[in-house]
């Protein structure tokens, strides 16, 4: 989450966001994933916020994992 020292573009909530506009077009494995956050996003992310970010979806039931690639859950 946002905090005084966590700026907005750097929050996962924010990341995920993104992670799940990408996810509504087809589902992506987490390398293609990251290079598709990393090309639509504000600035480059490391690997490991964009696996925060989809634990977070996880958590919430938003994304799923089919095999080896994270797709957008519509249950």
């Amino acid at each position: 989450m946002p905090t005084k020292i966590i700026q907005p573009v750097d929050s996962v909530v924010s990341i995920a966001a993104t992670v799940l506009q990408i996810l509504q077009h087809e589902s992506y494995t987490v390398d293609d994933l990251w290079d598709e956050v990393n090309k639509k996003y504000y600035k480059q992310i490391s690997i490991d916020k964009l696996i925060l970010s989809i634990d977070f979806l996880f958590v919430i039931n938003k994304v799923r994992s089919d095999n080896e690639t994270i797709a957008i859950n519509l249950q």
